[in-house]
């Protein structure tokens, strides 16, 4: 075996971080579907050459199972120094101690000596590595606000300019800089990075610059407000971000929608009555937030005294759901109170908020909210508002006007879709391979959004070689992935919000058929009674990672099938012995 294809065994464990990995995901990872009949012998001798050629790594490469792992304690393993150094800092954070904080941030990034696994191109391992390198870039925006906190702004400039070079569509950390050259006495280019910035933005993605980078570029211009909030709302205060310009479908949803609002201005205020509210849940990439956006500009004429916008983070990759209280300083903040004239208390800020409502005509948006529990605070207590909340999981016990639920693309819309984002002929000349691709990437928006625009940049391909892409194996991981975005890492965020016996159940389900899930089935291989099966199978429906297609009987979407599969072989696998946990009935 050739040393890159050691050099890919060895990565695979590193990156496994103690766990199993087994011989087939190594066969996977080194050759991917063109594996040759003598593969599993290949590793074997690679793990062999391994232990010849590394010595130390003697005592802790040991058999695992039907595998292999690295018995390596944390101080051994950069990534896991760092992932622990980054968890202590945001500790610090979360208690006040900023100073800590800041230091721990600084200490966690100086583990970084390049690229994670330089080198070492194995498309089976992209997802694992875009996620060390997530967490790197959260981890430096972090350690840059608090920074940018004790002026330190001078002192980072130049690795802000690289960070900022390397990540152009990063907004926070464009904001960031931007923020940092202004205090520096650099106006003039912190304009420019703005407007190259937005050029890209548009071009690339056809979106507006979002919240952030705009009150960046408010704050350089002098146009931030700091006056004493007066009695009436002011008409400027609208945050909402821009709709992208290739929107398409979800004309039922957007007529029910338009309803409401229109309902909710024309009918006379009852005693008791309250506030108009508009539910949106789905599974993951489906277009909530964009369907929210969309009617919420629609509605803008309506609704004048305010249009605001707080995403509540819900399935945020690192550092939690956004709580309440800090929501709602964002929000009274839009409305131009000055931060000392923020109460601290939760409740206090609640009483400020609706007091600054009531009698308004306002309208908001709760975007990526995890429950009912944390939407409840910043919900107008009167009349005249309407709030539209967006969720992956229903929100069955919010009271709300209405509960839309979105489903897949029809092919119709998804090829409108596709086309608008590709932008030129090929669409047109291969009209059955789009129809293949939006097949491929089950209806499912986001999906066919990142192949677009995956194509849209790959001039030399053609539609059918991208619809050949996502049929090999668990390519699509790979092609369905585009500036930051990626449809593995949304499903991600998903599972890392399971509980354990939930993720158990949702790793099992990837040796389970997509279409054909029954309770009894799922009871037996995992050696649950059916009651108790039947209760978690539920939940995830609940999370819109299953469907409920019969009495007893579910269906997964054939991408979140896949990434199940995945897990399935990545993570440890179910208990043996029913002793607790998911086993236990």
């Amino acid at each position: 075996m050739s040393g890159a294809k050691r050099q890919a065994v060895l990565g695979a464990l590193l990156l496994a971080d103690g766990s199993p990995v087994s011989i087939d995901r190594l066969i996977d990872i080194v050759w991917g579907p063109e594996a040759p009949p003598t593969a599993a012998k290949q590793i074997r001798n690679a793990i062999s050459d391994l232990r010849r050629i590394l010595p130390g790594l003697g005592e802790v490469l040991q058999l695992a199972g039907d595998g292999y792992r690295l018995a390596l304690d944390g101080c051994r393993v950069d990534a896991r120094r760092f992932t622990r150094r980054a968890a202590e800092a945001r500790q610090y954070l979360a208690e006040g101690r900023r100073e800590q904080a800041l230091d721990g941030f600084r200490a966690a990034l100086a583990d970084w000596r390049g690229p994670v696994l330089g080198g070492l191109d194995r498309p089976a391992l992209q997802a694992q590595i875009a996620a060390l390198d997530e967490l790197r870039l959260v981890v430096m925006e972090q350690r840059v606000e608090l920074e940018l906190e004790t002026r330190n702004e001078k002192s980072i400039l130049g690795e802000l300019s690289v960070w900022v070079n390397d990540h152009p569509l990063r907004e926070r950390l464009v904001a960031q800089f931007m923020l940092a050259l202004h205090r520096s006495g650099a106006q003039a280019r912190a304009v420019t990075v703005f407007e190259r910035t937005r050029r890209i933005l548009r071009e690339e993605l056809g979106v507006s610059p979002g919240t952030e980078l705009q009150k960046a570029h408010r704050l350089i211009l002098g146009g931030i407000p700091r006056a004493t909030p007066k009695k009436n709302i002011s008409l400027s205060r609208n945050n909402l971000p821009a709709v992208a310009a290739h929107f398409t479908g979800r004309a039922r949803e957007q007529r029910i929608m338009q309803e409401v609002g229109r309902s909710a201005q024309t009918r006379p205020p009852t005693r008791g009555s309250g506030p108009d509210i508009i539910a949106i849940d789905g599974m993951a990439g489906m277009g909530k937030t964009t369907l929210a956006l969309r009617a919420a500009h629609q509605l803008t004429p309506l609704y004048p005294d305010a249009q605001l916008f707080v995403d509540m983070q819900g399935h945020a990759p690192a550092g939690g759901p956004r709580e309440a209280g800090a929501a709602l300083a964002m929000l009274l903040s839009e409305l131009g109170v000055p931060p000392e004239g923020i109460p601290r208390g939760l409740e206090e800020r609640i009483a400020v908020w609706r007091r600054m409502l009531a009698g308004r005509r306002a309208l908001i948006v709760l975007d990526n909210v995890t429950d009912t529990n944390q939407a409840r605070p910043l919900l107008p207590a009167a009349p005249g508002c309407l709030t539209v909340v967006t969720s992956r999981n229903r929100l069955m016990n919010l009271m709300a006007s209405c509960h839309l639920t979105l489903q897949e693309m029809s092919q119709s819309e998804g090829r409108a879709l596709f086309g608008k984002i590709v932008g030129d002929e090929r669409p047109l000349r291969e009209p059955g391979a789009v129809e293949d691709v939006v097949e491929l990437c089950g209806g499912l928006p986001l999906a066919i959004r990142l192949a677009a625009a995956k194509l849209r940049h790959r001039p030399s391909w053609s539609v059918a070689y991208l619809a050949s892409r996502l049929t090999v194996g668990r390519q699509w991981m790979v092609t369905l992935e585009a500036q930051g975005d990626s449809l593995a890492e949304v499903f991600r965020q998903s599972y890392r919000g399971l509980g354990e016996d939930q993720r158990h159940i949702f790793r099992l389900l990837g040796h389970v058929p997509a279409g054909a899930i029954d309770a009894r089935v799922v009871a037996a291989i995992a050696r649950l009674s059916v009651p108790h099966a039947e209760r978690l199978l539920e939940s995830l429906v609940d999370a819109h990672l299953l469907s409920a297609s019969g009495p007893d009987r579910y269906a997964i979407h054939e991408l979140l099938h896949s990434y199940a599969a995945q897990l399935a072989e990545e993570e440890p696998p179910l208990r043996a012995e029913p002793s607790a946990g998911i086993l236990s009935t």
